[in-house]
């Protein structure tokens, strides 16, 4: 009989357990989920301290006897007890950037990954054995009455105390509310268990059947990223393995490692649901597909394929109509501020540049915009790349620059079209820019972005394209610039400690420091233990009025339009942070990180 386990051939090869004896564990393997070896301990096979020595022999990690160890408090807070007791993983100590974790399984990439981003420190991977893992847990965290009983009894997910977790997949329902990475990783794990072993590649019919392995992987993987609001799925070839990371409220974090033999398999998968060449693997691919995640509720993917060293990148962005909010209200404007939108916004013509970096959420602003005007009584147009969304009483149109479908060529054909309102996904070049400026002049509204910083950077932008300085002050009449902040989780948000001289650095006077109290997020389930749960924009709106126009008449420096703008009473970037976090909404390192002093243009 073929031994599958390859913990069972090193132990075998090592002489420590018999064919007989593997294949007896791996038979009660099969029935509970335990490790091989903690199965073979039990049966008194082998020694739990010869074990520990093979096993680190085996991953080239030093062993560890947490009997002995102290393990100070603010380490233990680093990995929460559920974690603890679901991973089997302690941290022992934590010495500047690094921590020292003592873990059952110290080849588990993905969970070291894991904890490096939960923690933001370098791990350091310790083995030990699991009772001596377990023992440390009961003696180092703090139980209440429910986390003893439940730990010391029979827990659903892991079974009997004492025991290894068998790798029961958790449903979906079971991810929304836990709203961690972990239960989509034990899915991961049982949908892995279901490919065959050894083949590196699978074939066409695998490929196309409902429910084959690979299939199922791919879909689990499709659903578990839109169940915990994931923007962006990256399947990332490397060497030894793929590694699968989720970008949550614009971060990336690594979900898991797939197995190379996978990797084709997976990307072919992709390629077609959103009906690409699975042949060509030399060049890149776009694409898109629609994910019914139920029979009332889909979303739209959209796929990019990049050819890379160790094969094909894949990179998923999932955009969910249903939680896309288009109302100008909610989107974290201040009164003033969301006055002087709707006012522009019912002029009859002149142009609304919106203007950040990329991942702003300068589109949502836009579509907000568009969805607040869009009535039978106007004709709406749009040239984008791509279309995002999908707008009920819309004119869409995607550019397809290899067939010379730019957007310059695209606003041309739109303007025979008699537009009211028009929107370009993006001023790239002077061409664009000039027939953007035109349409405003002749009665159009129009809305566009530019990747700019800031409203007077806009300006400046516009003059170095080549528009004459006269066409943008009389064509412009609002300016947005916009960057998207976390927002703290409000299950587990708590008081800041900062300094005085932090707040004051960041833009606070003396006397708003009495009535600033900030927050942060301590970190919870929900959360998915990063102390945040979704984004708001910060905003800093920039009407063009009659004071400014001769400035840009005289091409006036960006610094000098700053200048006046803020004497103006124009409130900036900075400035909306700052009120966001007296509001406790976000922290002051997410505004510190997102913004610039007022001063620094």
């Amino acid at each position: 009989m073929m031994i599958r386990e390859r913990m069972g051939q090193l132990l075998m090869e090592a002489q420590l357990a018999s064919e007989d004896q593997i294949q007896e564990a791996i038979q009660v393997q099969r029935s509970n989920g335990s490790r091989l070896g903690s199965i073979l301990v039990q049966m008194g096979v082998i020694s739990e301290v010869t074990l520990l020595e093979f096993l680190s022999q085996q991953y080239g990690v030093p062993p560890i006897d947490l009997s002995s160890c102290k393990i100070e408090p603010e380490v233990l807070n680093l990995v929460p007890l559920e974690l603890a007791q679901q991973f089997r993983i302690v941290p022992v100590r934590q010495f500047r950037s690094r921590l020292s974790l003592a873990m059952v399984d110290p080849s588990n990439i993905a969970l070291i990954d894991e904890m490096k981003f939960r923690t933001g420190l370098n791990v350091t991977p310790l083995v030990a054995s699991e009772s001596d893992i377990l023992s440390a847990i009961r003696r180092s965290y703090q139980f209440s009455t429910s986390d003893r009983n439940s730990f010391t009894g029979e827990d659903p997910l892991h079974g009997p105390a004492g025991t290894t977790a068998p790798l029961q997949a958790a449903s979906f329902e079971e991810i929304e509310r836990t709203g961690t990475f972990y239960d989509l990783q034990n899915c991961l794990r049982e949908a892995l268990s279901e490919l065959p072993e050894g083949e590196d590649h699978v074939n066409g019919h695998d490929l196309l059947e409902d429910k084959a392995p690979i299939v199922n992987l791919v879909n689990r993987l499709f659903r578990g990223a839109e169940e915990i609001g994931a923007s962006d799925v990256h399947f990332e070839p490397t060497e030894l393995f793929v590694r699968v990371r989720f970008r949550l409220d614009g971060v990336l974090g690594t979900l898991t490692h797939l197995p190379k033999r996978v990797q084709q398999a997976v990307v072919a998968r992709i390629k077609i649901m959103a009906n690409l060449d699975i042949a060509e693997r030399r060049l890149p691919q776009d694409g898109r597909m629609k994910l019914q995640i139920d029979p009332s509720h889909s979303i739209d993917v959209r796929v990019s394929i990049l050819p890379c060293l160790h094969g094909e990148k894949a990179v998923l962005r999932l955009l969910d109509r249903s939680k896309l909010n288009l109302d100008l209200t909610t989107l974290g404007l201040e009164k003033p501020d969301l006055e002087s939108i709707l006012s522009a916004l019912e002029n009859p013509y002149g142009m609304i540049l919106v203007t950040g970096p990329t991942g702003s959420g300068k589109t949502t602003t836009l579509y907000s915009a568009l969805q607040y005007l869009n009535t039978p009584l106007v004709n709406i147009v749009t040239v984008e790349d791509p279309v995002e969304y999908h707008l009920n009483g819309i004119n869409q149109m995607q550019i397809k620059e290899d067939i010379g479908l730019t957007f310059a060529a695209g606003l041309r054909s739109f303007l025979r079209q008699d537009p009211d309102i028009i929107m370009i996904g993006e001023i790239r070049d002077q061409e664009t820019a000039n027939i953007a400026v035109q349409a405003a002049l002749t009665g159009h509204r129009v809305f566009s972005t530019l990747h700019t910083n800031d409203g007077p950077r806009t300006i400046t932008r516009l003059l170095d394209m080549g528009v004459e300085p006269f066409l943008v002050s009389s064509s412009l009449s609002l300016i947005i610039a916009q960057r998207l902040v976390r927002k703290i989780c409000d299950f587990c948000k708590e008081c800041d400690v900062n300094t005085p001289e932090q707040l004051v650095a960041l833009g606070f006077d003396q006397e708003e420091l009495q009535g600033v109290e900030p927050m942060k997020g301590r970190g919870c389930v929900r959360c998915h233990q990063t102390g945040f749960s979704g984004r708001i924009a910060l905003f800093e709106i920039f009407p063009l009025s009659d004071g400014f126009h001769q400035k840009i008449l005289s091409r006036a420096p960006a610094h000098e339009l700053k200048a006046a703008a803020v004497q103006a009473g124009i409130h900036t970037l900075r400035q909306s942070g700052l009120t966001k976090i007296q509001g406790g909404v976000t922290t002051v390192n997410e505004v510190a990180s997102a913004t610039t002093s007022d001063h620094s243009i």
